[in-house]
């Protein structure tokens, strides 16, 4: 069996999970799997002013917190710029980016929410 459709069903589930832990927290979810160009974001949601946009990794070990390479957080960077354009006020306002991981366990899945985990160049807009 293809493990890809499996792996693309976790990843949905992860994203949901993660925004209704995000909303239970007082962020409100402004998309989901925004797709700019041939890049996406997992999740772009506000709180207050602030934009954050959030990655979500599911991992079946401890490894989910190494989980989002230099690479992928470029392609995230170039998302984000793409996604100022697409939304209304976007540009206008600071941006921030997060990372959710869930993480199985023996006990149990667990969620980790590291915020403003990563920033471009090391700097926030």
């Amino acid at each position: 069996m293809d493990p890809a459709p499996a792996t693309h069903l976790r990843g949905r589930l992860g994203e949901a999970i993660a925004c209704l832990f995000l909303e239970s927290r007082g962020y409100a979810i402004v998309a989901r799997n925004l797709r700019v160009g041939r890049r996406e974001l997992d999740i772009v949601a506000e709180r207050g002013r602030l934009l954050i946009a959030i990655e979500v990794k599911w991992r079946r070990t401890e490894e989910a917190a190494t989980a989002w390479r230099p690479a992928q957080r470029a392609r995230a960077h170039e998302a984000v710029l793409g996604a100022m354009a697409m939304l209304p006020g976007a540009a206008e306002r600071p941006w921030r980016f997060d990372f959710v991981t869930l993480e199985e366990r023996a006990d149990g899945l667990s969620l980790t929410h590291h915020r403003a985990a990563w920033s471009p160049g090391n700097r926030f807009w």
